[in-house]
């Protein structure tokens, strides 16, 4: 059964309630409006309210009528379900406005419930300083780490914390060369790290977006100090994932149970008690200042990266096209003598193996059908960093040559 409109009780109202409804930005706006209106006319039938809804609305709307009001609402008296109890100084600001909207609506002189104060002004962000302090902070952790572990892979870097440092020194460092929020970071995947690992590719969700709006995919550099820590992770990655099954697919598994993919919350987590743990050891050290210990104040004041933004799929004929590339420059890396990588004809082999895996990565084919097309070369697998390929990323991805990829039928 439908309830009657409190608002039909003041029919002049009503009307200022809808024309102020129909300018309003959103439906969550509007209904701010009419939640707090009625909450008016409920004051009005109240009896320790001193006007009623038969009064002018002028009356209605002078101050000692308003600051009335205020006091029933913030006492919890005038809601309309549930037990009495106070409403929060947040609402009462929402309150506030919206008396100012239907003043002005109606033509009276804006009596304000409560003025607000003026906020303090926000001092703007050195962005180059933000920057480098969180770098050279990244690279204090890393130097740190080493000399706690001497690097030893699986005996040092296997010890706790390290496998949980080693993550979110990479995890930060793609942050500052790409601006991902942690939503696109927990969705990296390894085939979104470029076979050099000079570039990263980050599918965009906008906050905003609507769900039926397509991914933007962007392409960004990854500088030497990323890439040195997205190898020390591929270490420890690989040493975490022997014996698992699962997940192999992800940048970012889980250290500990089951290897899946770290979640937006979780990761939020991790990296509030990592960091806690990493500023709470190096306090003291010399040039050392805090790291941020919330993961959205890490893009605050970052430069925005350039990028290149790609398709999400490759078209099917340049697919093809593409791949046959990667396979013809690895033919011609596998017809060279070992020696000719120093000679002309060896770098000019080498650059245009690297260009075809760049152009095909950046199109959106995956690691495995570019290894299978380098494989199909005659271009032996200790070779295939000669053609481009990251050598860290390559025992990490565990590819196997004699393996083929069946094509889909």
């Amino acid at each position: 059964m439908q309830h009657p409109d409190a608002l039909d009780d003041v029919p002049e109202l009503k009307k200022a309630v809808d024309a102020v409804c129909d300018a309003a930005p959103s439906e969550a706006r509007r209904k701010q409006i009419r939640a707090h209106a009625r909450e008016l006319v409920r004051a009005l039938r109240h009896p320790d309210h001193p006007r009623t809804v038969a009064d002018d609305l002028a009356d209605v709307f002078n101050r000692a009528s308003l600051q009335a009001f205020e006091r029933l609402a913030l006492a919890g008296e005038l809601r309309d379900r549930g037990p009495v109890r106070p409403t929060s100084q947040a609402t009462a600001n929402v309150r506030s406005g919206v008396m100012a909207l239907l003043q002005r609506e109606l033509g009276l002189e804006i009596v304000h419930l409560r003025t607000q104060k003026e906020r303090p002004r926000i001092t703007p962000v050195d962005v180059d300083r933000h920057e480098e302090r969180l770098r050279a902070n990244l690279q204090a952790v890393a130097d740190y780490t080493c000399r706690q572990t001497g690097g030893a892979i699986p005996d040092g870097l296997l010890t706790r914390p390290y496998p949980r440092w080693a993550r979110i020194v990479a995890l930060v460092s793609v942050v500052l060369d790409t601006g991902a929020r942690v939503g696109e970071l927990c969705a990296l995947r390894m085939d979104d790290l470029s076979p050099t690992l000079r570039e990263a590719r980050i599918t965009r969700r906008p906050q905003n977006g609507m769900p039926q709006d397509p991914d933007v995919v962007e392409i960004y550099r990854l500088c030497h100090a990323t890439r040195a820590a997205l190898q020390r992770w591929c270490q420890v990655r690989r040493q975490l994932m022997t014996g698992s099954t699962g997940g192999e697919e992800w940048l970012w598994p889980s250290i500990r149970g089951q290897r899946a993919a770290l979640q937006p919350l979780g990761a939020s987590r991790t990296y509030i008690q990592t960091v806690t743990e990493i500023n709470i050891k190096l306090a003291g050290t010399k040039g050392w200042e805090p790291m941020p210990v919330r993961m959205e104040f890490l893009r605050r004041g970052v430069a925005e990266p350039a990028r290149v933004i790609r398709p999400q799929t490759p078209d099917t004929e340049r697919a093809v096209q593409l791949i046959e590339r990667v396979e013809a420059a690895g033919r011609q890396l596998a017809a060279l003598p070992a020696t000719a990588s120093i000679t002309a004809d060896g770098r000019k082999a080498r650059e245009k193996a690297r260009h075809a895996l760049r152009e095909a990565w950046r199109s959106g084919i995956k690691h495995r059908v570019q290894l299978e097309a380098l494989g199909n070369s005659a271009l032996a697998a200790p070779d295939f960093p000669r053609a481009g390929w990251n050598p860290e990323l390559l025992r990490t991805l565990d590819w196997d040559p004699t393996a083929r990829i069946e094509s889909p039928s």
